[in-house]
């Protein structure tokens, strides 16, 4: 099929209008592509168990708490929500994704969970961790790799969003940052967080990242992934 659509001017671009149109996955990125200026990762993709050891320092950090409230920020199909329960049951854990379809798939797998079409928590909710993994970034950016990053997504995106996450983050909480195009370290409010040290193989040494001016930057022998928020 692909030969025959190469073979006539104008099939690809038939091809990849009917898949868009008749692919319901496809389709709910279209709508968001389109219907969500502030929109991060369109791309839901997401597996079990993706980020054990992250997963494993954040039940670490929290174990003190006897009920920590936890965000999945972008949780996809709730994959990462799941893990998280699995090694602290007594959390209660809020998942948020845009995708309508992906927030479908995640409360049938997990009924009794707090799965939420939405792009940020409710008004005035707090949270002693918030886990924004491979949603502050942008497939086409990793694979067009442009040296501005502005015309697909600005940093100053970034920026907005992680805004938006620090006023639902209580103080002492953390924050997880991983698989992004942009670092905490360049954002607006970075003094409020210090770096926690802890390398994570996967996470920790990024292959693209853009700066404050939407251009690539040279990229570090590694960045920080967790950070604490200051008291």
């Amino acid at each position: 099929m692909r030969r025959l659509a190469r073979a006539i001017p104008g099939g690809m671009a038939l091809g990849r209008w009917l898949r868009r149109h008749f692919d319901p996955a496809l389709r709910e990125i279209h709508r968001l592509q389109t219907g969500e200026p502030g929109l991060l990762q369109p791309f839901p993709d997401t597996l079990e168990e993706r980020y054990p050891e992250l997963f494993d320092a954040i039940a670490a950090r929290l174990a003190e708490l006897p009920s920590p409230r936890i965000l999945s920020f972008g949780c996809s199909s709730g994959a990462e929500v799941r893990a998280l329960k699995r090694r602290i049951p007594t959390a209660r854990i809020v998942g948020l994704d845009l995708n309508r379809r992906v927030i479908a798939r995640a409360r049938a797998a997990d009924p009794d969970g707090d799965y939420r079409i939405a792009a940020a928590p409710s008004a005035g909710e707090q949270f002693d961790a918030i886990l924004a993994m491979a949603v502050l970034r942008h497939g086409q950016l990793e694979s067009e790799r442009p040296q501005n990053c502005a015309a697909i997504m600005p940093f100053a995106r970034f920026d907005d969003a992680l805004a938006a996450l620090d006023s639902a983050l209580a103080p002492g909480g953390w924050l997880a940052i991983g698989n992004a195009h942009f670092r905490l370290a360049d954002a607006a409010l970075t003094a409020r967080y210090e770096p926690d040290p802890a390398e994570f193989p996967q996470l920790s040494h990024p292959n693209l990242l853009y700066g404050p001016d939407d251009r690539r930057i040279e990229l570090p022998g590694r960045i920080a992934v967790l950070h604490r928020k200051l008291d």
